[in-house]
């Protein structure tokens, strides 16, 4: 009996310690998340009340070719993003796991953009960047194509790049400290067998920190999605829809044409794109990690 009134008390002080995220994720996640299905349901400019469409902003954004290009530019996105942040935060987290003098402050300097506030950043490579700054002349000088920010060409691999650059920190110290969890004795065993360095890293360092490379994997593409400051700040989505994300899209729609009904349509097709790529790598999940404790 004691047990028991134990366990309901235990239950009751839980459920207490869990009630201000629960609230939090009511008013902040699901409300505004049932508000923007069901305007996406309705033609709103704004300053008129809105009226019941059904789904009609659905048909219409399968007949946009802009909406359609914008599809694209996210996929070419977070394809981008994702495959150069994995790889270089893994090959900055591999070259940082040694003990030398200063390695330290090696680490700190690539975590240090991670905290810098992402408008600072996107302003700083947005001066960098124009016409006669101080890339663009460099490349100019060296008889290379300038302005990479205005050629439709090269605008979006340039956003690809920063965006890496702001974000890798973080994906390195997660990899870092996953590398660090791997017990030395395996790996020094397999050498005594006489496994190279390439075979030891490939058959016993990836598999132990494939659940991390997972994580991260989710983490970032579902980011990748969601990336709307510097793509604003350093094109606003050009040069010729170049950079026009879906994020992009629905901001243009709602704020630039007052169209939220058609806005909130954009943002229900990226919530349950990012639903189902979720799902989707959870299934795959057993294929893709390959050691778990």
């Amino acid at each position: 009996m004691a047990s028991h009134l134990l366990a309901r008390r235990e239950a009751r002080e839980g459920f207490l310690f869990a009630l201000p995220y629960l609230l939090g994720m009511l008013v902040f996640v699901l409300l505004p998340l049932v508000a923007v299905l069901g305007m996406s349901l309705t033609g709103w400019s704004l300053l008129d009340a809105p009226t019941f469409k059904g789904f009609a902003n659905y048909a219409k954004l399968a007949r946009d070719l802009e909406f359609r290009g914008s599809l694209g530019v996210t996929a070419i996105f977070t394809v981008g993003i994702v495959a150069l942040n994995l790889t270089v935060a893994l090959l900055l987290a591999s070259l940082l796991n040694v003990r030398l003098a200063g390695i330290a402050a090696f680490r700190s300097m690539v975590f240090s953009p991670v905290v810098m506030p992402i408008v600072a950043w996107s302003l700083i490579w947005k001066f960098l960047l124009q016409p006669q700054g101080p890339l663009n002349t460099g490349l100019q000088h060296l008889g290379l194509d300038a302005n990479l920010l205005l050629n439709p060409k090269t605008a979006l691999g340039t956003l690809i790049v920063i965006e890496v650059l702001k974000a890798v920190g973080l994906n390195t110290v997660i990899f870092l400290s996953a590398l660090q969890g791997v017990p030395p004795e395996q790996r020094e065993a397999a050498r005594l067998d006489g496994a190279s360095p390439w075979q030891v890293y490939r058959h016993i360092t990836l598999p132990m920190i494939s659940p991390t490379l997972f994580l991260v994997f989710l983490v970032t593409v579902i980011g990748a999605l969601k990336v709307f400051t510097p793509i604003w700040v350093l094109t606003g989505g050009g040069p010729a829809g170049a950079t026009t994300t879906l994020i992009v899209a629905m901001f243009k729609q709602g704020f630039t044409f007052f169209e939220f009904g058609y806005a909130s349509a954009i943002a229900a097709v990226l919530f349950f794109a990012v639903l189902l790529l979720t799902l989707l790598q959870w299934r795959l999940r057993k294929a893709l990690v390959f050691y778990e404790d």
